[in-house]
């Protein structure tokens, strides 16, 4: 079946897209539109303006109380449901209240009620926990011997790591050497003992250096605090690691953990990183000094202490019905989440739906613009994806604008196109520009028409126009020659 070409000139800012009709679809589509187009210049020419303005008004009446009314139907419906979500709500945080209040009273109920039967028992709890307490200290006693055998058995291998470390630290420590009474003893050859020992004329310093690559883990921190326990005689004990963090105790530069009223534990977490390490450790030392007067102002008194422990107990026992108060609590306003997450569920619908919209009109898009402009052609040449994406760019301007289409999208597409072993990486960055092995881009004969106003018809050429700077052109397939002298 021959064929005619027929140029239509359309103003650059609208698109017509009537590439799925075929020939006598394009025929018709054409033919029935001039003729419209003629009868109705032919009933205005008929009219005056005062009848056409009339006609108008009428006929955009109805719909103008079509939209007025579901306006006002959406308003109420809007109106009503904001009325109950607001009641549903108040009503939930009323009786949250009135349960917290209730509670509230509960607890001060318990408190003044039953408080020697509650005394015993908790008597009974001390005598139970302190048994629980004098076998784990002898279990830990065993397991530290254990761990000491383990550790001195392995101390072989990491001797060289550790001696780094040491070093390291005896650098830094020069920092004390103006304090009074200042004396570094050498103890990692003593089991027990730490690395070094920090004599001050206040008080003294177990300390333990790591050198390690990686978090210096739970077992160098419970070691420490073994060793710390041992030398009752030292109150203060520094974990310092040089390069790394030290597991649970790395929130901050510098933690404090107290392991008894005597003793306290300070880490030290990448010292090395520090602009000035040896600044680090005098503040360590300075916050030791603080601290070791408040352990000398300490009273043991018996009493005090069984005292503490009554109120620790009984702190407990609130503590646990408060939780018991939150889970109540938690579980009413689970009750509320879940009917927000329904609500949430319904918009991630509604946006799922429009966003299947665009990527279906961004893929036809793209099919397309494959179709015209790319040839198969298995063989070893290949086209630089950065060329497709300047040629796709050229041809698509206004639509790449309204439809958001970026080069990442572009490369997704190729990619889902054409085989993986046909992709040729230029680099090893996966968002860089690639090759592409077994296609080319048509040779396509472009020519530019400027005319605004007439139609252009060109007839018996194998040639493709392209869209004119000026205008947008739709191309029409050719026609039979006959078909061409009727339209």
């Amino acid at each position: 079946m021959s064929m005619k070409i027929i140029n239509i000139t359309i103003p650059d800012d609208k698109i017509i897209d009537i590439s799925g009709f075929s020939l006598e679809e394009n025929y018709m589509m054409l033919k029935i539109g001039s003729e419209c187009l003629l009868e109705g210049r032919k009933a205005v020419v008929s009219l005056t303006q005062k009848e056409i303005y009339e006609k108008i008004k009428n006929e955009s009446r109805v719909e103008f109380e079509r939209l007025e009314l579901g306006i006002i139907v959406e308003k109420e419906i809007t109106k009503k449901m904001e009325e109950k979500m607001r009641n549903m709500y108040e009503s939930q945080i009323e009786k949250l209240k009135s349960q917290i209040e209730t509670k509230n009273a509960e607890i001060k109920s318990y408190e003044l009620q039953n408080k020697d039967i509650i005394k015993a028992e908790v008597d009974k709890a001390r005598e139970k926990y302190d048994l629980i307490l004098n076998e784990k200290d002898k279990q830990v006693n065993r397991l530290s011997e254990t761990y000491e055998k383990l550790v001195i058995q392995s101390h072989k291998s990491t001797s060289h790591k550790g001696s780094e470390g040491e070093k390291r630290f005896e650098e830094y420590a020069d920092v004390f050497i103006d304090f009074k009474g200042f004396e570094i003893i050498d103890k990692h050859t003593q089991g027990g003992s730490g690395d070094f020992h920090l004599h001050f004329e206040e008080f003294d310093v177990l300390v333990d250096a790591k050198n390690y690559k990686k978090k210096v883990p739970v077992e160098q921190r419970e070691k420490i605090k073994n060793d710390l326990q041992k030398n009752e005689h030292l109150n203060f004990g520094w974990l310092v690691s040089l390069n790394t963090s030290i597991d649970k105790f790395d929130k901050s530069p510098i933690m404090y953990e107290w392991i008894n009223t005597r003793q306290c534990l300070v880490y030290i977490n990448n010292l090395s990183s520090f602009e000035d390490p040896k600044k680090i450790l005098r503040v360590v030392w300075f916050t030791c000094k603080e601290l070791n007067r408040f352990i000398e102002e300490v009273n043991f008194d018996e009493e005090e202490l069984t005292k503490l422990k009554d109120d620790r107990f009984k702190l407990m026992d609130k503590i646990r019905g408060f939780r018991k108060n939150i889970r109540e609590i938690n579980t009413s306003m689970n009750s509320t989440r879940n009917l927000i997450q329904l609500m949430d569920d319904e918009l991630k619908s509604m946006l799922e739906n429009e966003t299947n919209e665009i990527i279906s009109s961004n893929i036809s898009l793209f099919e397309d613009w494959w179709k015209e402009n790319i040839e198969i052609t298995f063989d070893d040449r290949t086209v630089i994806s950065t060329d497709l994406w300047t040629n796709f760019k050229q041809e698509n301007k206004v639509i790449m604008r309204e439809m958001d289409i970026s080069g990442d999208k572009f490369k997704q597409y190729i990619k889902s196109k054409i085989p993986i072993s046909n992709i040729i990486l230029r680099s090893k960055n996966v968002n860089c520009a690639f090759e592409i092995k077994g296609i080319k881009l048509k040779n396509i004969v472009k020519e530019v028409l400027t005319n605004n106003m007439n139609e252009n018809i060109i007839m018996n050429l194998d040639l493709e126009p392209i869209e004119s700077p000026k205008a947008k052109k739709i191309i029409k397939p050719k026609l039979k020659k006959d078909n061409l002298d009727e339209s």
